[in-house]
């Protein structure tokens, strides 16, 4: 039996009761698997600080779910330390938006939860950095610096990305709550868990004006705009759009036996 959820719309000073929404219903399995899958998030199981909620709203997001994580990664005698704000998103909420967007647009592909959760994970450890740095195992350079904002790769201002160095802990934190004005480039806009870029999520919705391209900072803003409160309702809704894009786009490669799609693959 499906659950359902009630909307209130606010306009004009009066509440309006919307019409329910359906809710996935989700399965015991499905939330364990996520919960297994979230176990990848190393900059929680390695952190040296215990990653405590911030409880304060940062950068429009609402500080009871971010997470603070500072963290140490690299092998012996080489680690470095990382600081990032984690996105704190429950299994069950996970699990709902896969288990929604398999029934929408795979419905008859037998193991499609598992593997865009398979793909989730090996793209993000199912981490969703609203802002910091996510020291990353690159070959052949391992953990490199790279900054984000809203789930995507940013260039931040004076901060290249893909160095190897230790950036001091005060600059992290700076720029971790360094406006968004402060942002030079977006590279690719890719957001996470998954990959989805503005000009799918454009395309797929057309009426949101994202624009296809990052080439200027009122664009860059719109994007950084849209990541986030397309995450915010889905935190609170039973389906994410920025998922439903990228399985919409990869539907084919996703329905064969190759198990994650690359990003140009269809």
């Amino acid at each position: 039996m499906k659950r359902t959820k009630r909307l209130l719309v606010f306009a004009a000073g009066m509440t309006t009761l919307v019409a329910s929404l359906p809710v996935a219903a989700q399965t015991p399995a499905h939330i364990a698997a996520v919960k297994s899958a979230q176990g990848a998030a190393y900059a929680i199981n390695q952190a040296t600080n215990g990653c405590p909620v911030v409880g304060t709203d940062m950068l429009g997001w609402p500080g009871a779910s971010i997470r603070k994580c500072i963290y140490r990664v690299g092998p012996a005698g080489n680690k470095r330390t990382g600081l990032v704000y984690l996105l704190e998103i429950k299994p069950e909420t996970i699990a709902t938006w896969i288990e929604g967007s398999c029934a929408k647009l795979l419905p008859s592909l037998p193991g499609c939860f598992e593997k865009v959760l398979t793909c989730g994970k090996l793209n993000s450890g199912m981490m969703f950095p609203i802002s910091g740095n996510m020291l990353e195992d690159m070959t052949p350079n391992p953990w490199q610096n790279f900054f984000f904002r809203n789930g995507m790769t940013v260039r931040m201002a004076g901060q290249p990305n893909g160095t190897t160095t230790q950036v001091p802990l005060d600059r992290q934190e700076a720029l971790a709550q360094l406006p968004d004005t402060g942002i030079e480039r977006i590279p690719s806009g890719l957001t996470r868990f998954w990959r989805t870029r503005p000009e799918q999520f454009a395309a797929q919705f057309p009426a949101e004006g994202v624009p296809a391209k990052l080439d200027t900072p009122a664009k860059r803003q719109k994007w950084l705009d849209t990541a986030r409160a397309e995450i915010l309702a889905a935190l609170n809704g039973s389906t994410n759009r920025l998922l439903e894009t990228w399985v919409a786009v990869h539907a084919t490669t996703l329905a064969s036996p190759k198990k994650c799609p690359d990003d140009s693959d269809p």
